[in-house]
């Protein structure tokens, strides 16, 4: 993926500067060390999943890790507004030190389980994950935050096929829909996935349930 042919020069600059923040952490976010690879396998592959999308309105990137996708998306898509979650503090503390360090005033840093994550105060117009849980447990943990007629944006790798039939029976019972799934494919050659479900319905009462049943004791297999 050409950068420069898509973006700013300011924005490409944040691009690398945010790599380069990320593969020098203390606190191993990535376990890619080396700038081009990292370069690929974060900032690309967030970028390409939503190449030639318009995204506008409010986000929660929820198992935010080190920033990604999340980061590079409220780079990308500066009218965004974005809320990175994770459980682990340190974590979230270096998502705020890269903020800060990128001037991004459009993204805010939470450390919470997302279970536990306040309800009815906050409601997204979408919702990311990349490498968090299986997409049942996935689309338990992201449904009660969306908004009726929201996005649920799952990253996915070739393992989404051992998945799918997980996924649609957790989204029947959560008042979801399938929406599109986009493949493409990462300059090292690797085949990725975005998978997209929309919110069609308010989320039954009693999701997510109390921390760590979604992967624990999956809906899909309910």
């Amino acid at each position: 993926m050409n950068l420069g042919e898509s973006f700013s020069s300011d924005t490409c600059e944040r691009f690398q500067r945010l790599v380069d923040l990320l593969i020098s952490s203390p606190h191993n976010l990535t376990s890619v060390r080396d700038r081009e690879r990292a370069m690929v396998a974060h900032i690309e592959d967030s970028l390409l999943a939503f190449e030639g999308y318009k995204l506008e309105g409010s986000y929660i990137d929820i198992g935010s890790g080190g920033g990604i996708p999340g980061l590079v998306l409220a780079i990308a898509f500066p009218e965004t507004r974005w809320v990175l979650v994770d459980s682990i503090a340190k974590k979230v503390r270096e998502i705020e030190r890269f903020s800060s360090t990128l001037s991004l005033s459009n993204v805010t840093a939470v450390t919470s389980r997302i279970e536990e994550y306040p309800k009815g105060i906050d409601r997204f117009d979408g919702a990311v994950m990349r490498a968090v849980a299986r997409s049942d447990a996935a689309l338990e943990l992201a449904a009660p935050l969306v908004e009726n007629g929201g996005l649920i944006h799952l990253y996915k790798g070739p393992g989404w096929k051992d998945e799918e039939r997980y996924a649609f029976v957790a989204s029947a019972k959560l008042g979801l829909q399938l929406q599109d799934e986009r493949n493409y494919r990462l300059s090292d050659g690797s085949s990725r996935k975005l998978v997209t479900f929309k919110k069609v319905s308010e989320t039954p009462k009693g999701f997510p349930r109390r921390p760590g049943m979604a992967s624990k004791f999956p809906l899909g297999e309910k």
